[in-house]
């Protein structure tokens, strides 16, 4: 009979524990499967659970916070505006009523500073005043007088207000005079060389007209340039080295 375990025919080969026993050659083999329940299976219906198995306990939904977790603290929609720093202080952040009243609160104030807010919130406020009174000079000339002395009253705090936004810059007030002295150049430009140009009329000469109207056109390009160099000299963001323009 062949011996599987020993092809050659030798002398048999003592089992070794543990180990099967050999299978003969044209002998049946019959395999038996056996199941090993996995562990912490689910019990049968009915039947008690098995305490040794793992229990998933979900954590409760009022759980406690984590204190040591960031936390994103957003500011409130439509927050408290910024506090009102001392009068002598520039108020960036400012809103158009406080601006008004710190214009002529500040009415001769030239040392310190103003903040961007300051001066375009009263520069609107300016422009709107304007706008009325135009409208109301043309239904009585008694407003060209109020026209008039509201044009001088504003004078004084308006050049202060400007001297306060450069010193804001970091610039000297003296730069002030660089858009003012430019518009004034325009002006009389233009004042002159019209009144050249009426004068040429009035005497029947048209020589001048052609020349006086470029010369017209030039003095408003002037005036023009000084309105932008206005914008662009108030505009300038502030510096925190402009400090050395306030009051100790």
């Amino acid at each position: 009979m062949y011996d599987s375990a020993n092809p050659a025919g030798s002398a048999p080969r003592a089992p070794q524990p543990n180990e099967p026993a050999p299978v003969l050659y044209g002998e049946s083999v019959t395999f038996t499967e056996t199941s090993t329940p996995a562990p912490n299976s689910s019990p049968a219906y009915g039947a008690p659970a098995d305490p040794s198995a793992a229990t998933f306990s979900a954590p409760a939904y009022s759980a406690s916070v984590d204190p040591n977790a960031a936390a994103f603290n957003a500011p409130a929609y439509g927050g408290a505006p910024a506090a009102e720093p001392p009068i002598n202080m520039p108020w960036y952040g400012i809103d158009f009523l406080n601006a008004i009243k710190r214009f002529f609160t500040k009415y001769a104030t030239f040392s310190g500073r103003a903040s961007r807010g300051e001066f375009w919130w009263v520069m609107l406020f300016l422009f709107l005043v304007s706008f009325v009174f135009n409208l109301l000079t043309r239904a009585s000339s008694f407003f060209n007088v109020l026209s008039a002395i509201w044009g001088l009253a504003i004078l004084v705090p308006q050049i202060a207000l400007a001297v306060r936004r450069v010193h804001d810059a970091n610039l000297p007030g003296g730069w002030v005079a660089l858009p003012y002295g430019i518009e004034v150049v325009g002006a009389m430009v233009i004042s002159f060389l019209m009144v050249g140009t009426v004068a040429s009329g009035l005497s029947g000469s048209s020589s001048g007209l052609g020349g006086g109207v470029v010369g017209m056109l030039i003095g408003a390009l002037i005036v023009l340039s000084g309105a932008v160099t206005a914008i662009v000299l108030f505009a300038k963001q502030s510096d925190p080295q402009g400090a050395r323009f306030d009051r100790r």
